[in-house]
């Protein structure tokens, strides 16, 4: 009796270590779910898109702009993260360039490029993606969707832009000509996300 005890306690331990690894695999698996939902819901809900708002109108003033497209663009482009850095490099809130809006800037602008350092400081990184971004809507002028083009432009380039024009300069809605997906989609979110902070603002006035 004493013996089959002592076995089937060697039994049960034995099992208990074969599921061992299995239970610390559930363990982690579901704390993997628990801290990418914790990530998408902070990527998507927790933003404070009245980060750097002070900083945001002035830039946009200065350069003619709707305070509420540039957080629009902000908020897609960073999820205002002025740490943020792109896939092929781009940087801060508007994910300017620095071989692109940078250059343009430091060009027409006759002033020397910033350092890289330089671009993740929201002044710096505004004045430029707001430069950049007034310049593309300068260029569509006349087309009552100016915007969704000036869009285009600053997220796949002019020539692009160009070749998803609409023959009639008065058509509004230009979308389902885009043929990058991305873009086409990078530009809805955009407008949508414009149109919410613009109601928004006019239910602050009321």
């Amino acid at each position: 009796m004493m013996l089959n005890r002592s076995m089937s306690g060697r039994r049960k331990r034995h099992s208990g270590r074969r599921h061992a690894p299995m239970r610390w695999f559930l363990l982690l698996a579901v704390a993997g779910l628990l801290a990418g939902g914790w990530m998408i819901w902070r990527m998507w809900f927790g933003i404070n898109d009245r980060l750097y708002y002070t900083q945001i109108v002035h830039a946009a003033h200065r350069h003619g702009l709707d305070p509420e497209l540039v957080r629009a663009v902000i908020w897609r482009e960073s999820r205002f993260d002025s740490r943020a850095v792109g896939k092929a490099g781009e940087i801060g809130l508007m994910q300017i360039l620095p071989g692109g809006a940078v250059a343009e800037w430091s060009r027409i602008m006759r002033r020397p490029a910033p350092p890289e350092w330089q671009l993740f400081r929201p002044e710096v990184n505004l004045e430029i993606g707001c430069f950049y971004l007034a310049r593309a809507l300068r260029r569509w002028d006349g087309y009552r969707c100016a915007t969704e083009l000036a869009l285009c432009q600053y997220n796949a380039g002019e020539r692009r832009a160009q070749r998803w024009r609409p023959e009639n300069p008065q058509e509004a809605d230009m979308t389902d000509r885009i043929t990058i997906r991305s873009t086409r989609e990078y530009v809805r979110s955009i407008m949508k996300r414009y149109q919410r902070y613009r109601q928004e603002r006019e239910r602050s006035r009321q």
